[in-house]
């Protein structure tokens, strides 16, 4: 079996566990709340992150983006179906909100492949904003696991990228950064409140 192939599965696999992880967080007693400002826009963009990737050549490094994609539309719609009457929204978020759809509209007004790939790169670090602020505020409110696995899936999904171009590349590297940099918002904010707690 092709060695790229594996790490492609691999990828997707451990993406698959992670959003597990999310939605038994989710739907539990007091759990994790999708933030629909975070999960509408990034949506949108995975599938289009998705879209060029198989068309420029990632082959089985798409399966990673793949998974995403399917889950990341998912959970949008978990996010307005069940949660969008009892989230509290924030000025902020409908900022980062606006700006990410301003960069949606942008992507699709561009030509070509790289620069709609910078531009949507640009808009999901702006969309996942609303979600650091509530990692911040309620880490314990989050699936650490999720987090964490995202980013290790990205990691294989980038090595089974058969070819490697700016629009191949450049996507999973961002959404690794931004799940592994929430990730250790969860854990430095966890081990904060739970040191106070224990000072109090």
């Amino acid at each position: 079996m092709d060695s790229k192939l594996i790490l492609g599965i691999i990828g997707a696999l451990l993406g698959a566990l992670g959003y597990i992880f999310y939605y038994v967080k989710m739907f539990s007693r007091g759990g994790t709340k999708p933030c629909i400002f975070t999960w509408v826009p990034i949506a949108i963009m995975t599938s289009f992150g998705l879209f060029a990737q198989i068309k420029t050549g990632a082959l089985w490094g798409a399966l990673v983006l793949g998974i995403t994609a399917f889950n990341c539309i998912a959970c949008a719609i978990i996010a307005l179906l069940y949660f969008s009457k009892t989230q509290k929204s924030e000025w902020t978020d409908w900022v980062c909100f606006t700006l990410a759809l301003i960069a949606i509209i942008l992507w699709k007004m561009t030509n070509g492949l790289v620069l709609p790939i910078i531009i949507v790169c640009i808009a999901d670090v702006i969309s996942f904003i609303p979600t650091y602020k509530r990692g911040w505020k309620n880490p314990f409110g989050e699936s650490l696991p999720m987090w964490a696995l995202n980013c290790i899936k990205f990691i294989f999904g980038i090595l089974a990228i058969q070819e490697y171009r700016i629009t191949t590349l450049l996507l999973p590297l961002t959404i690794a950064s931004i799940n592994g940099t929430f990730a250790l918002i969860i854990i430095i904010r966890r081990k904060y409140i739970k040191k106070r707690t224990a000072v109090q």
